[in-house]
């Protein structure tokens, strides 16, 4: 932080977190003099990986009998691990829990909890929001347990360019940390190229780029500015005022960032029922449409940014109706539900729903649909309670600011006791 930016609450931070510094090293010292060695937390690899669950019912290949309607799975596995025994979809042994399978599966037939897209969205938000950079790496980056603003993933191909993509909207922080030639090294052979597809697409989609670090000793740890002062503040507040204090006020902060999160959250769900509302969570047969977590993730980095929408361009199945027979094989084929045939034998197409497989265009024996590119235009969704949060901002803006000049006061009052303190001393 350069100096001529800093003022005297930063000179506060800086002393509060020397104090807390000094305080809490005798106590490291003495936890590792005095514990159980056995007990003591260790770096696992195996704590970030996970092996996928497959669900067979939303797998296009396996529901059309046709392994040519989707392959992406198979093709991205290094150990060639998964199989598909007619509608059966199966995960070997040989599974290495990379997860590349779960990044690239357009309709998530291969459920992954610690690792999904919202959850690895949460974790590298919590970090990028507390901390100037944030480095999402491998397991096999590091020897040692991850620093905070480090995000473990079993193969940073793990991450779908979705979830980059709604990260890079809000988060121009995010760095890729892996050594040169680890990759070259791995088992997972085919994660580099996954990951650099994934990253690519979401660069061109956001307009943001994503760092790259090779060396260690490069990593940055600070704290972002804002972060640090607003949690001070918080502490100071909780604490009645002391400016030193043994209390951890990361815990003040935390608390903010759990909320940014929550907030995320929060958008993700209205913006379902808002999509719902519009157009009905069931077809015509009364079934219900699935919104995948990798579609809902870019719709709501389009929500937040419609203008990126005209940069983005996703192949969507266009039907000849002179060409269609009206036989059902492409809505049998789409497994999310996005596309139907209704009583009156129209091919009806919901834009948002559909993840643009092309499983549709595979199945039709008359060769009536194909996959044209088109903007992503249909996935933007008004928001419906934008204006009603832009009211709940400004008066929060406004509280803020009223707080900041109390406390102003309050710090003004500090230098003056601290120069009439410097004064008697003379």
């Amino acid at each position: 932080m350069a100096a001529k930016n800093r003022d005297f609450l930063d000179e506060l931070i800086d002393l509060q977190a020397d104090w807390n510094a000094l305080s809490h090293k005798g106590d490291e010292l003495v936890e590792q003099f005095t514990a159980d060695p056995s007990e003591l937390p260790e770096y696992d690899p195996d704590d970030y990986m996970e092996r996928p669950r497959p669900n067979s019912t939303l797998c296009v290949s396996g529901v059309t009998r046709n392994p040519e309607a989707c392959n992406r799975c198979m093709a991205v596995c290094p150990a060639d691990a998964i199989t598909l025994n007619g509608a059966s979809l199966r995960v070997d042994d040989t599974c290495r829990r990379c997860g590349l399978c779960a990044a690239v599966c357009p309709t998530e037939a291969f459920q992954i909890r610690k690792n999904g897209p919202m959850a690895l969205y949460d974790k590298i938000a919590r970090s990028a929001t507390a901390y100037e950079q944030c480095y999402i790496t491998c397991v096999h980056a590091i020897d040692r347990l991850p620093e905070p603003n480090e995000v473990v993933l079993p193969c940073v191909g793990a991450l779908s360019r979705e979830t980059w993509f709604d990260l890079l909207c809000d988060y121009p922080n995010l760095n890729v940390y892996l050594p040169l030639g680890l990759c070259d090294e791995c088992k997972v052979s085919t994660g580099e190229e996954v990951f650099s597809d994934a990253i690519a697409v979401a660069e061109e989609w956001s307009g943001e780029s994503v760092g790259y670090e090779v060396d260690e000793a490069d990593l940055e740890r600070e704290q972002k500015r804002a972060y640090k002062r607003s949690q001070f503040v918080s502490s100071m507040t909780q604490a009645g005022t002391r400016l030193v204090s043994r209390a951890n006020p990361a815990l003040a902060g935390a608390q903010a960032v759990a909320n940014r999160v929550r907030a995320h959250s929060a958008q993700i769900t209205e913006l379902q029922k808002t999509l719902e509302r519009a157009v009905g969570s069931q077809n015509t047969q009364s079934r219900r449409r699935v919104l995948t977590r990798n579609r809902r993730l870019l719709m709501a980095g389009l929500q937040k940014y419609p203008d990126l929408a005209d940069e983005i361009y996703l192949p969507f199945p266009q039907v000849d109706a002179q060409m269609c027979t009206m036989c059902g094989d492409c809505a049998k084929a789409c497994t999310v539900r996005a596309l139907e045939v209704d009583k009156t034998g129209r091919v009806l197409i919901e834009p948002a729903y559909c993840v643009n497989c092309g499983a549709c265009a595979v199945a039709c024996p008359e060769g009536a649909i194909t996959m044209a590119v088109a903007s992503a235009d249909d996935l933007v969704v008004p928001d419906e309670k934008a204006e009603e949060r832009a009211r709940k901002r400004a008066r929060e803006i406004k509280a803020k600011e009223q707080g900041k000049k109390t406390l102003a006061k309050g710090l003004d009052l500090l230098e003056s006791l601290a120069d009439d303190y410097e004064t008697d001393d003379d």
